[in-house]
């Protein structure tokens, strides 16, 4: 009985062989099925049936892990294959959106004339003279300080809110104390006078 656990495992490792498709994993995984469900058979007869089907386990266990570990591989390869092929759809993508894109720009380069000095002159922002810059400054100066101001008060406005919350709820739990209970009597009083 000791050599038939390490037969079937030397079986087992030999059958798993590193299978290379998919199809072979399932034929593997189910020819290792078929072995467990007879062995389960067998030790359903015998009288310690709990400790026979445990080894059993144990051994299918030990027979499906490496078909696990290759089903896993192949997954692995088989995403990586797919991310590989989707970065190369989205590349031709970009490629043939990138060329549709020049194409337009030279379609447009095309068809609209040159732009003159002036209208590149219009475009280009003019030099503010001192008294302008400095009632920009200002102006800035003073939208800062209001938005300042206007902060502070929203601040205070959310302090003094808070306080009221927790004020009322400090009344809330002032008003809801009850009278301290009655204490418990004492346990060896009782038996005592009941005697």
């Amino acid at each position: 009985m000791i050599l038939r656990p390490l037969v079937f495992a030397l079986a087992a490792s030999a059958a798993v062989a590193q299978p290379a498709t998919r199809s072979e994993v399932t034929a593997q995984r189910a020819a290792i099925e078929q072995r467990f469900e007879r062995e389960k058979r067998e030790c359903e007869a015998r009288f310690s049936v709990a400790s026979c089907l445990d080894d059993v386990r144990q051994r299918r266990h030990d027979a499906l892990a490496p078909l696990v570990r290759r089903e896993h591989e192949l997954a692995a390869e088989e995403r990586r294959a797919r991310s590989v092929e989707q970065a190369l759809r989205v590349r031709e993508r970009e490629v043939s959106a990138s060329q549709d894109e020049g194409q337009k720009r030279e379609r447009l380069l095309m068809a609209s004339p040159a732009p003159s000095p002036a209208s590149a002159a219009a475009r280009t922002p003019k030099a503010l003279s001192p008294e302008a810059a400095e009632q920009t400054r200002l102006k800035a100066e003073h939208k800062a300080e209001a938005e300042a101001a206007m902060h502070r008060e929203q601040a205070d406005t959310r302090q003094r809110r808070l306080q009221q919350r927790v004020a009322k709820h400090e009344a809330r739990l002032k008003s809801r104390t009850k009278p301290a209970a009655a204490p418990l009597p004492v346990p060896g009083a009782s038996a005592a006078s009941s005697n």
